[in-house]
């Protein structure tokens, strides 16, 4: 094997490992949302548990990174989707963790107590899946088309977030919802808001890999 094919089979790996990660923040996500729909104690205590396996990933991916690195020396795009995989880890790792904080809020909810703002929470969080599902496919690619299109897509999240403050202002003042109920259905809005934010920051580190410029700035 010569040294060029042994580098893309690391690269290969490392990338089925960080699919592998994002399939499980994923799954921890959508779980915490069904437990949120559901006021399900037991399957939000689940949730927040399995965070520590997405930790897990996100250290022995950042081990097999700087492992190439240091032993198969990447240059120019190959070096560039490496040091955009260490980068994007940790938004893969703030995914997880914001499954585990909607999990957390849920707990001090009382079960379908949220039901009057859930139409707007489901669509946001149907939207944010679809965001990191979709730069994780851009990931394995190397696809600057797509990471551009799950940029725009967060205007959408953005404005649901908007509206589910207004929906939660009026029911407030008509006094049908509790105000600590409200503070932690805004929470959970919140906290898929900042989900869209982190699929957003991956898709610009995937298209740092393609061109070499992240944020506009020309890095290498």
């Amino acid at each position: 094997m010569t040294l060029r094919q042994s580098l893309l089979q690391s690269i290969e790996a490392l990338k089925k490992e960080v699919a592998n990660m994002a399939d499980l923040a994923l799954a921890n996500l959508r779980e915490a949302l069904t437990a949120f729909k559901q006021g399900d104690h037991a399957l939000a205590k689940e949730v927040m548990r399995k965070d520590d396996e997405v930790d897990q990933f996100e250290e022995e991916i950042a081990k097999q990174a700087l492992k190439i690195i240091w032993k198969e020396q990447p240059v120019a795009s190959d070096l560039r989707l490496v040091t955009g995989i260490l980068k994007l880890i940790t938004d893969l790792e703030r995914i997880g963790d914001h499954a585990t904080d909607i999990a957390e809020m849920t707990l001090h909810l009382e079960e379908k107590k949220s039901r009057i703002t859930m139409p707007i929470t489901s669509k946001m969080a149907e939207l944010v899946d679809e965001m990191v599902l979709k730069s994780i496919q851009a990931l394995v690619k190397v696809d600057g088309v797509a990471a551009r299109e799950v940029i725009e897509e967060d205007d959408q999240v953005d404005e649901l977030f908007q509206q589910l403050i207004s929906k939660m202002t009026v029911e407030l003042k008509k006094e049908y919802m509790d105000p600590n109920e409200a503070i932690h259905v805004l929470m959970v809005g919140k906290y898929f808001e900042r989900v869209g934010d982190h699929a957003v920051n991956i898709a610009q580190w995937i298209i740092f890999m393609v061109s070499g410029t992240h944020k506009n700035t020309l890095l290498f």
